[in-house]
């Protein structure tokens, strides 16, 4: 039957028939022609069912794992009674690529926990962070606008040019890399279903690093660290101490500004980093002017100009 197999299986992937010997010392009766011709078929049918079926199991079964995370993020942004979840990626810069942007986030957290966002489709409204979006409620459409401020305080908002659409159909997930200015955000998520719609303008609070409350939930991963009185994390605390022995951030405390831990551990130089701002409070605002990262005792200060990272000395 293994020999039957063998030769019968390069006529079913070629899709001809099989041409009959010409060989005279080779003589079958029409008996034995019908009953190897019934057992072909049946040994073919038998064969192309099991591996139908393998193939439909095993196609099955990875997309079940695959949009595991995805359906439980979803359920959960629906349990809290919003249609739409945002998470801050991180702080990519103004001169990733979108290679550049994808490592990023399959070397984060979230690779790890929702993995979906590996894949996910970049939209690229220009700046320096990267948030992830996810529509829970696929009734809603969801447009993705530039936007910038008025003269008055105001988001005005560039609807001629739609930068990402969905409207039930495709996919519900993307990156979104804005924002730059930290003042304010540069772009609107517009959602919309039946007479329901409002708009989300993501961006951090210059307070404590975290997203601005809004009308959508944050799935952001959070480091444990310094904020409303609650003790910072040891390393966090120790990456601290070193950068305020720093000659030149006393320097800029001196002159009335203050250091914030941003929440993230960056990767420089092959060095995991604290990543700290430096900055003033205007208007009950914390205004990050400038970045240092803290790691082995090294302080490196992130040059905007040139976007990079470079060595500020040690503590």
């Amino acid at each position: 039957m293994t020999l039957l197999m063998v030769l019968i299986m390069p006529v079913l992937v070629s899709g001809c028939a099989a041409k009959p010997s010409e060989d005279s010392n080779l003589t079958e009766d029409k008996t034995t022609a019908t009953t190897t011709e019934a057992t072909t078929e049946a040994a073919t049918e038998a064969t192309t069912e099991a591996i139908t079926e393998t193939t439909t199991e095993a196609t099955t079964e990875a997309t079940v794992q695959k949009d595991t995370d995805l359906s439980k993020l979803k359920n959960t942004i629906l349990d809290n009674k919003e249609s739409v979840g945002i998470a801050y990626i991180g702080y990519v810069g103004y001169e990733a690529d979108e290679e550049g942007i994808l490592n990023f986030v399959k070397d984060s957290q979230y690779a790890d926990k929702y993995d979906f966002l590996c894949g996910a489709p970049l939209v690229n409204v220009g700046g320096a962070e990267l948030y992830a979006v996810v529509i829970a409620d696929t009734k809603y459409s969801v447009s993705v606008y530039r936007a910038e401020i008025t003269d008055n305080g105001e988001y005005s908002v560039n609807t001629d040019n739609t930068l990402y659409n969905y409207n039930g159909n495709g996919i519900d997930y993307f990156l979104l890399r804005c924002n730059e200015s930290e003042i304010h955000s540069n772009v609107s998520l517009s959602l919309k279903k039946g007479n329901d719609s409002f708009s989300v303008f993501p961006m951090l609070s210059g307070m404590d690093g975290q997203l601005v409350d809004g009308k959508y939930y944050d799935f952001s991963i959070y480091s444990d660290y310094g904020g409303s009185g609650e003790s910072e994390d040891k390393n966090v605390a120790i990456a601290r101490e070193i950068l305020l022995e720093s000659h030149e951030v006393q320097y800029y405390i001196s002159m009335g500004m203050s250091v914030q831990y941003t929440g993230q551990i960056d990767e420089i130089e092959g060095r995991s980093c604290w990543i700290f701002a430096l900055g003033t409070d205007r208007d009950d605002q914390f205004v990050r002017e400038r970045y240092y990262g803290v790691c082995d005792n090294l302080i490196y200060y992130y040059d905007s100009l040139n976007d990079k990272w470079e060595v500020l000395g040690k503590g």
